[in-house]
């Protein structure tokens, strides 16, 4: 695999290309979205209980991470961010920001709070699109956005 910048190229109908291998051949899946945690058994617990997220699949041997899923088919993943080599650092400045949707802002903004979460902004009308978003971080500072059904 090349590192330098230089060997990727854009050709004509807007694939990217190294060399002589096309990108359009590489099919990607969705799998879930991965928070490191410090505190493993504690986040876990905060996305099960709070959020209503289930446990799918937990590792515990040589590796601790939990695979976890909503009803609604929102899946993340939690591991232990010491165990990767990973020092959390300030987590509102992450620059990848989960997002989801609920009904009613207020309400879910209210049921965060009075289980440890924090709402870092709104909830706030957006007056052009006429529709509600806030956000709100996990008990570790996990920043998500969420937004109401009327979000574009």
């Amino acid at each position: 695999m090349r590192s330098d910048a230089s060997a990727w190229r854009p050709v004509a109908d807007r694939r990217m290309v190294v060399g002589h291998r096309s990108a359009e051949h590489m099919e990607i899946r969705p799998r879930e979205a991965v928070i490191l945690a410090a505190d493993f058994p504690s986040l876990v617990a905060w996305y099960r209980d709070v959020l209503g997220f289930k446990i799918v699949d937990q590792f515990e041997d040589g590796y601790h991470y939990a695979c976890m899923e909503t009803a609604s088919g929102i899946k993340i993943g939690i591991g232990v961010a010491e165990e990767v080599g990973v020092i959390p650092a300030e987590r509102s400045t992450n620059t990848v920001v989960l997002q989801v949707e609920v009904d009613d802002i207020p309400q879910f903004f209210a049921h965060l709070e009075a289980a440890g979460g924090a709402v870092t902004f709104g909830p706030s009308l957006d007056d052009k699109g006429k529709f509600w978003f806030g956000g709100f971080e996990d008990p570790e500072g996990n920043p998500w956005w969420v937004v109401d059904k009327d979000c574009p």
